[in-house]
């Protein structure tokens, strides 16, 4: 179990410590605060933005968290290797590894891995080791969604054909915006908190259906759908009903009043038979018939990143066709990583669901519960639009990860003071 450092916290503003501030954990607020400035370079992108890039505002921010983690104090590391969520983590990390040298290209696979990928390593620990709190992870949480709307904004700004100021295209801004709706959907809010989120959950839905993705529109449907059925409880029927009307009003009213182009998209959703997807060699159907031959001829995998050049190779006799991606998360890990990786990589979101929902149906705090749904709804936002695109290393998915080890860690540990199965340890 969770054993972290002991040591003064102040009270909260107004009144005596929360149930999960009695057992005195070393909070680490500069460390939190900077690490969750640096999401804004690695999701938000705006380290990209004009005379910004060059400056590597992503590293300084993590470095510099690091140094106020050393300096506020530590204590909180204890289980953060050994958590079931972590385990896949790492172990997903080290198949990439090991298929570094049977890779098809791998030098990109080296670059990406310790580039990109364990970049997006040392930010996901380094929120879980800051996160000690439950108002720091209602705040994670927060960010995430701060975050996204960012990218709504960019998104509906520029439009979804001219987006460069951020290296994110429509459809992983679409993606990473029914995420950031589903967690929203489950946060207790009070007062102008509530104002804010339908504020919130208002632009987020605008973002997604501009993005004129089909696959977030089947997302963001799927999520209103789990939440009202969540919700309703062993009103399964009424729950149903409800969300399927929600998610087909919510479709009709942008199909009858929105520009053409989400008219056209969501026309392509009715008609699907005349969709390319079903039709073309480009469309999804046949990128996942060659993707599954991939994984046939390689089954310890290409290299990771590597999916387009492998394709690019059994397509090498049609111009204009070579070097397509995935379009499906777990069909680019099983291909690059081989079947281990793909196995390792469903029992990352296996357990990462598992945690959520314990969380979700735990009956000590409401506060949990609600924090447990959000989680629960996110990372099911990605399952269904995932299934659609090439995100399998993104690192909204991380994020998810980060802040479902966190509450995990925090709630659990909380339990126990409440229980009375820890004693007050004086600070060193």
């Amino acid at each position: 179990m969770l054993m972290p450092q002991m040591a003064r916290t102040k009270s909260g503003p107004g009144g005596p410590s929360r149930a999960w501030d009695a057992g005195r954990v070393i909070e680490t607020p500069l460390a939190n605060r900077l690490t969750l400035a640096s999401m804004f370079v690695f999701l938000a992108k705006i380290g990209n933005l004009p005379y910004l890039g060059h400056y590597e505002i992503g590293k300084v921010l993590i470095g510099l968290s690091v140094l106020a983690l050393l300096f506020e104090g530590g204590g909180w590391k204890e289980g953060v290797l050994s958590h079931p969520v972590m385990r896949s983590y790492l172990g997903l990390f080290t198949i990439a590894l090991l298929t570094i040298p049977i890779a098809v290209w791998p030098g990109g696979s080296a670059r990406f891995l310790f580039g990109n990928y364990l970049k997006d390593m040392v930010l996901v620990i380094l929120l879980i080791v800051t996160t000690r709190t439950a108002r720091d992870v209602r705040r994670l949480m927060w960010t995430v969604i701060i975050n996204t709307l960012i990218l709504d904004a960019i998104l509906l700004h520029y439009g979804d054909q001219n987006i460069t100021i951020v290296h994110l295209g429509k459809n992983e801004i679409a993606m990473t915006s029914v995420i950031a709706f589903g967690m929203l959907l489950g946060l207790p809010t009070t007062g102008i908190g509530k104002i804010l989120k339908w504020a919130a959950g208002i632009m987020l839905i605008v973002g997604i259906f501009m993005s004129v993705s089909r696959g977030s529109y089947l997302g963001v449907s799927a999520v209103l759908m789990l939440y009202m059925f969540l919700r309703f409880g062993r009103r399964a029927g009424l729950a149903v009903v409800g969300s399927a009307v929600i998610a087909l009003s919510l479709l009709v009213g942008a199909y009858e009043f929105g520009p053409p182009k989400v008219h056209h998209a969501i026309s392509t959703l009715i008609h699907i038979k005349k969709d390319y997807n079903l039709t073309a060699r480009t469309g999804r159907i046949a990128i996942w018939k060659r993707g599954l031959k991939i994984v046939k001829d390689h089954p310890l995998g290409v290299g990771m990143r590597n999916f387009p050049i492998a394709e690019g190779h059994l397509v090498e006799d049609v111009i204009g066709e070579r070097w397509m991606d995935a379009h499906n998360a777990l069909l680019e890990v099983t291909a690059e990583l081989g079947i281990l990786g793909g196995v390792v990589f469903l029992i990352l979101l296996k357990r990462g669901m598992q945690t959520a929902n314990r969380l979700r149906k735990n009956s000590e705090t409401e506060e949990m519960a609600r924090v447990g749904l959000s989680l629960v709804l996110g990372l099911f936002g990605y399952f269904v639009t995932a299934a659609f695109l090439s995100e399998a290393y993104a690192v909204i998915l991380y994020i998810q990860m980060a802040a479902i080890i966190s509450a995990d860690r925090v709630y659990s540990y909380a339990m126990i003071i409440r229980k009375g199965n820890v004693l007050s340890q004086p600070s060193a």
